[in-house]
């Protein structure tokens, strides 16, 4: 069989350009520039809130999604895609994000073998308008399933055609707030990663919480989700712990003086939550105003003796535990603020979000031995690797997600006549590039994770990620040629 070629224009050459005979059908999509190498797993930060702004010049869209000749009579057995997203965006990262995203999706239709799935490229610009706008031109094409769009706004306007339409939609959107009635969102929420590595302390026996994030939409967003964790395990009016408290020696005392111990109450459940603005004199403030609530400090000698690699919850501090969900530089400022308060991580325990998952953050002391949740880097060696053969670079985090959108209409392909909601609400859920997932019945996602340590300059698997979930049968194996 001929196999058929895409019409993208000036994109980079596409998986039928590289392998002849490949069974691509990706068409009328537009141009985008390729980005930078990333390195593995790096995070991405969730899409919530502003997209970017809109293109000062709209992409002309030429060409128009017409069955390929050599297809001519299989019109019914076709399964049109439309892959949404903003070629034609003004943020540069954008256009080069959804380069990326466009060679996955090649990539995984050419190793399905889904001769009969025709995938539709359709520019969003990044904005709502153009969400809905190439939502409706990819129905107008006919299609069957809608993949993208990548930005909350364009994403909500997108899903509104589709619903219209009576077609099932899968964003990439991490707005919990846009998905339900046939939108599913493929993406790394945040608060997946806040309940994975929550419930990991709560499990060691933490029970004093408190956070200290960004007032963000981002910060508020994981702030939530690691409070409804808690509450889930401890209650919503927990009882107050009487603890024993040692009090060190005070300075000048003698070397043979013993510590005090008294009894202190207190409270249960998330303590205290700070959030800041701006830099680090806001920094400063919340992670001042937590420590006034009361910290215990280790005599040098004591600290000499421990590891943040074998705590166990202190019973002496008003919080055991500290959530920080931030990352990249402004984490690397954070850290040491909470230390200059004297809120100790060799006592409290410090925890994240995915945004820790940065080669610069291993080497920064205040972070040794934090933990924080994200798939187990195993899952998706397979993809990076063919990835990088394939087009001479590393795909960026984002770039799975369109590998495994297509993967499943390729799946949807195979089962004709099926009830696609019943086939991606599946609960044995699916494993694809970032490991195991399934949609929720509301359309959210819910991802099998692994939790990290930072030790040594690396990250280490410390409670590795399910294979299964524990409500449902095994997986079902997306790449019908499985791994190699």
């Amino acid at each position: 069989m001929t196999g058929p070629v895409s019409t993208t224009p000036h994109v980079r050459p596409s998986l039928t350009a590289i392998m002849a005979g490949a069974a691509l059908l990706a068409l009328s999509a537009c141009g985008a520039a390729g980005p930078g190498a990333q390195t593995p797993l790096e995070p991405v930060r969730p899409v919530i809130g502003a997209p970017p702004e809109p293109a000062v010049a709209a992409v002309e869209m030429t060409d128009r999604a017409y069955t390929p000749a050599h297809l001519a009579g299989r019109e019914r057995d076709l399964l049109r895609v439309g892959l949404l997203l903003p070629f034609g965006a003004r943020s540069e990262a954008a256009r080069s994000e959804a380069s990326q995203i466009l060679r996955a999706a090649e990539l995984s239709l050419f190793e399905q073998g889904a001769d009969n799935v025709l995938l539709l490229p359709k520019d969003t610009r990044g904005t709502a308008e153009g969400g809905r706008d190439a939502a409706e031109a990819a129905l107008a094409d006919g299609a069957d399933l809608i993949i993208g769009p990548l930005f909350s706004a364009a994403a909500e306007a997108a899903g509104e055609a589709a619903r219209a339409a009576r077609k099932p939609l899968i964003a990439f959107s991490t707005d919990l707030a846009i998905a339900g009635d046939g939108l599913y969102l493929l993406s790394f929420p945040p608060q997946e990663e806040v309940r994975r590595v929550t419930e990991h302390v709560l499990d060691q026996g933490a029970t004093r919480f408190a956070v200290v994030a960004p007032d963000t939409a981002y910060g508020r967003v994981a702030r939530d989700a690691y409070a409804q964790t808690i509450t889930a395990r401890l209650g919503s009016d927990p009882l107050p712990e009487i603890s024993t408290v040692t009090i060190p020696p005070p300075d000048g005392a003698p070397e043979d003086a013993e510590p005090r111990r008294i009894e202190r109450s207190f409270r249960t459940g998330l303590v205290a939550s700070e959030f800041y603005e701006g830099g680090v004199d806001s920094m400063t403030q919340a992670a001042r105003r937590l420590a006034r609530l009361g910290v215990e400090r280790l005599d040098p000698r004591e600290a000499a003796r421990m590891s943040g690699a074998n705590w166990t919850p202190t019973p002496g501090s008003a919080f055991q535990v500290v959530l920080l969900p931030e990352g990249g530089d402004r984490l690397r400022m954070l850290g040491p603020v909470l230390v200059f308060e004297n809120i100790d991580p060799l006592l409290v325990k410090f925890i994240g979000t995915g945004l820790w998952r940065d080669n610069a953050l291993v080497r920064e002391p205040a972070l040794a031995h934090g933990w924080f949740a994200g798939p187990e880097p195993e899952a998706r060696a397979r993809f990076e690797s063919v990835f990088q053969s394939m087009y001479g670079e590393r795909p960026s985090r984002l770039a799975g997600l369109g590998y495994d959108a297509v993967a499943l209409a390729a799946m949807m392909a195979r089962e004709p006549g099926g009830d696609p909601r019943s086939l991606l609400e599946r609960p044995s859920g699916f494993d694809g590039v970032d490991g195991l997932f399934r949609f929720r019945p509301d359309g959210t996602i819910e991802r099998a994770l692994a939790v990290y340590t930072i030790q040594g300059g690396q990250f280490r698997v410390i409670s590795p990620a399910p294979e299964q979930f524990e409500d449902a049968p095994p997986p079902q194996i997306m790449d019908p040629a499985g791994p190699s």
